[in-house]
């Protein structure tokens, strides 16, 4: 029997990779820039529901593929087993659900013949391996799928799922800050420090989304400010782990919308884009690019220029929306916005479709292993 480190061995050898475009990584942030990039546009289009079709595409195709692909590519390390089913049919699959509700948006058929399988693959690989603590987030897909089956009979959940995808992101981004930054901090023969405890984020955070008071608006600002400690604490420890950083840091504008939205400053519009285009988008883009990232001779990864320029229109996208739902604003911000936030996904996908034909890198979304 050939043993795992001989097997960890082999791959990180360059031995039996398989081109990125076979991988989850691969496919599945492909489709979610492809799909980002024409969320602003499809308004333009003559849709059965453009409202119902560009939330079921933005939450749950953008967001919804951008965290299968994520889960698809994590598994392997939770499991030990590359992920079962090939990731092109997979993709397709996510594609076709995506394409039908396009154009049958009120209808519920695309998420069962679609989406509904994909949810299944993503967690059936770590129900298998009964990797209990995986599982929550596993399931997220799932989750997701029942939702937009409730969504055409409670319009409410597309302002609701914003918030609960930004508690998701705070957990799960604060745990691949942390490891990342500790990793960083190792490479460089530094005291490893693990900052400040995860529930010290999710506590207030929680708090202050269900508390419609003082004692709320309070917390809401604690979590902002564990955000920004977490983020600030890897900003020197390599540009990945800056742009992770920055990434996360996205959710402090998202925190601070909401509280902002709660007392009545900006209507709830800015929300809602504020927690999709300044947080969702960044965090995103900030895991998804590391698997087309540069190498250094040491293994490190180092974001390309696209990588960053994509950054930069993405939070600029987000600052014009954001300025465009303000009564009085003029719809010169509404196109800005939308050309920003296109172009940086055309950017991200210029290098992904590059990538494709490439074997992919090992670990796919992490900086080489130190022996």
């Amino acid at each position: 029997m050939v043993s795992p480190d001989r097997n960890r061995r082999v791959e990180e050898a360059g031995e039996n990779r398989r081109l990125l475009i076979y991988h989850p990584a691969g496919v599945f942030f492909a489709l979610a820039a492809a799909i980002a990039v024409t969320l602003p546009w499809l308004w333009l289009l003559p849709l059965e529901d453009p409202w119902l079709a560009h939330v079921r595409l933005g939450l749950f195709g953008f967001g919804g593929i951008a965290i299968s692909g994520y889960i698809m590519t994590a598994q392997k390390a939770w499991t030990g087993r590359a992920f079962p089913v090939p990731a092109l049919l997979a993709g397709g699959l996510a594609l076709g659900g995506r394409l039908a509700s396009l154009g049958f948006p009120a209808h519920r058929w695309p998420i069962t013949l679609f989406s509904l399988p994909v949810a299944i693959m993503v967690a059936w690989p770590v129900l298998r391996a009964r990797r209990w603590d995986k599982l929550p987030l596993a399931t997220v897909p799932l989750v997701l799928v029942a939702a937009e089956i409730l969504l055409p009979d409670l319009p409410e959940l597309a302002g609701f799922l914003p918030v609960a995808l930004a508690v998701l992101i705070l957990a799960v981004g604060g745990r691949l800050v942390r490891s990342f930054v500790m990793e960083g901090h190792r490479r460089r023969g530094l005291d490893v420090r693990q900052g400040p405890p995860l529930w010290q984020g999710i506590v207030p955070l929680v708090v202050g989304l269900l508390c419609d008071d003082v004692i709320g608006m309070l917390a809401l600002f604690a979590a902002m400010a564990w955000v920004a400690a977490r983020s600030l604490g890897g900003m020197r420890l390599g540009e990945a782990n800056r742009m992770l950083c920055l990434g996360y840091a996205g959710l402090v504008p998202g925190i601070l919308a909401i509280a902002a939205a709660r007392a009545g400053l900006v209507p709830q519009l800015v929300q809602v884009h504020a927690l999709t285009m300044a947080t969702m988008g960044p965090m995103i883009l900030a895991i998804a690019a590391r698997a087309t990232m540069r190498r250094s001779p040491e293994g490190e990864l180092l974001p390309r220029r696209r990588h960053w320029s994509a950054l930069w229109l993405m939070l600029g996208a987000a600052a014009l929306r954001c300025l465009a739902a303000l009564p009085g604003q003029m719809p010169m911000a509404l196109l800005l916005a939308g050309i920003a936030w296109s172009t940086a996904w055309m950017l991200f996908l210029s290098v992904q479709i590059q990538a494709l034909a490439m074997p992919a890198p090992f670990p796919v979304l992490s900086a080489r292993r130190l022996s």
